[in-house]
């Protein structure tokens, strides 16, 4: 290696590492403040001379914050199965059948991405109002299935377009089906698609705001946005309380993260050499 090269990867971590710093310093500090009393959240020292957890106590204390938790534990829970469910056999429909009108579906996917949430918003509350379904988790679920679920099956139909079509053909030949080509074969060559698009599914669903605050205003339904919320309370406001509130909606999709870190960075590639 030349010096020119080692100067250049140098340069390339030193880059690396500050805007990865600049990412994490935020994150850390919540975590942080949540654990500091709230005399000394303000500090400019991130090393913490104090350990507390008050702040999780006391939104742990909270019923209206458990029924929340509660409610997007249930609506990210149903997003996420109902989205894996839906989008397999879809994508695998646009993948393998030719039929009219397929391209023209395709093209409909694509062009419910083009347009923000915020775009809809209205409509969909409208919608929502006049089926009688505000104030209800039936409605966020739905909406929220809706939104995500077109390109959880785009991005379903690129890993099944790269599988081989002699794979299904064989499995066929030995008198499978074709929806049983699609389970014992296909299935388990994309799940780490199927558990990528499973956990994007429930982590926008889990921290989605927007759409919860134009449909949900009863405390019974509320989701865990929502009663983060309701922390910053003007008359009694404590950082260390909304940190924590913070840390708790973050904590799933780092855990999900850890849980499925393989399938969710695994490549279709090697699932098919290996298979």
């Amino acid at each position: 290696m030349t010096s020119d090269n080692r100067l250049r990867d140098i340069a390339l971590d030193i880059l690396t590492i500050a805007l990865l710093a600049l990412v994490l310093l935020p994150i850390i500090w919540v975590f942080i403040a949540s654990i500091r009393p709230n005399a000394d959240i303000m500090t400019r020292s991130l090393i913490p001379t104090r350990v507390t957890f008050d702040h999780f106590a006391n939104i742990f204390s909270r019923s209206d914050f458990l029924i929340a938790l509660r409610n997007s534990l249930l609506v990210g829970a149903i997003v996420a199965l109902c989205t894996v469910i839906i989008a397999v056999p879809a994508a695998f429909s646009l993948s393998r059948f030719t039929y009219l009108g397929r391209d023209f579906i395709g093209f409909l996917i694509l062009a419910t991405q083009m347009l923000p949430a915020v775009a809809v918003l209205v409509p969909i509350v409208v919608i929502i109002r006049s089926l009688g379904l505000a104030n209800t988790l039936t409605a966020l679920t739905f909406t929220h299935l809706a939104l995500g679920l077109p390109i959880a099956v785009w991005m379903l139909k690129g890993y099944i377009d790269a599988v081989p079509r002699e794979l299904e053909e064989a499995s066929i030949i030995d008198g499978s089906s074709q929806i049983g080509a699609m389970v014992r074969i296909t299935l388990p060559l994309i799940r780490p698609a199927v558990v990528a698009v499973g956990t994007f599914a429930f982590v926008l669903s889990w921290g989605e705001f927007i759409l919860a605050l134009a449909l949900i205003t009863s405390a019974e339904v509320k989701t865990l946005p929502l009663a983060l919320q309701n922390l910053f309370d003007p008359y009694s406001f404590s950082w260390g309380v909304v940190m924590a509130g913070g840390v708790v909606i973050a904590a799933p999709t780092v855990l999900l993260f850890l849980l499925f870190r393989n399938q969710l960075v695994g490549g279709l590639t090697a699932g098919g050499i290996k298979g």
